[in-house]
């Protein structure tokens, strides 16, 4: 530590004012310590087996109707089923997940090519050229079936399936009301999709 004095002389007193200068302290090194922050990010997965549904199909290929319900069920795709259980859903959903549980939604989207062109209602039903969807899951009450529209459904599942469960599920379509004057295959994506519960 540097002292300088310095003595000012004011109204013939004498006054010592002590100033520090470049006071010099001890120096100690940086010291750090290092922390490692991990994320494990949520994921949600699925995948759906069949991933394909000829109407009509399950019955000998007979052609599709104006004006005629189908329903995704494997004893019989004209018939409704009385009880929604295992062996009236066609499909089966696997949810691969982490840490958390998710909802389903089926959106159905609009026929394309060949003669049964039509567009969905989004209402769950039919007219001319649209038609009406609705999907269902095993367990639950037939009559509480759900619109399934274009885009932006409503949840078809919204109690959780839980990470590496599975559920059956199904859906039915109801064609347009007027004649199809054309004959070649129409077509139609369903998207199912999982959000977070």
């Amino acid at each position: 530590m540097k002292i300088r004095k310095f003595v000012f002389v004011l109204g013939g007193f004498a006054l010592a004012v002590v100033m520090i200068l470049g006071a010099t302290l001890p120096v100690f090194a940086a010291d750090f310590a290092n922390i490692t922050i991990t994320a494990n990010p949520l994921f949600l997965s699925i995948t759906n087996t069949p991933n394909t549904w000829t109407m009509n199909g399950l019955v000998n290929g007979k052609a599709v109707r104006i004006d005629t319900v189908y329903y995704s069920n494997p004893l019989g795709d004209t018939t409704a089923p009385a009880t929604v259980n295992d062996s009236s859903c066609r499909f089966t959903v696997t949810c691969s997940t982490n840490a958390t549980t998710c909802d389903l939604t089926v959106n159905v989207g609009n026929f394309s090519g060949g003669g049964l062109v039509m567009t969905n209602s989004n209402d769950g039903s039919n007219g001319a050229t649209t038609f009406g969807a609705y999907s269902w899951y095993s367990g639950m009450t037939y009559s509480n079936k759900v619109i399934a529209k274009d885009t932006g459904s409503t949840a078809m599942y919204t109690t959780g399936l839980a990470a590496d469960a599975t559920l059956k599920w199904g859906m039915e379509i109801e064609t347009r009301t007027d004649a199809v004057t054309a004959g070649g295959v129409s077509t139609s994506i369903a998207t199912i999709t999982a959000t977070e519960h």
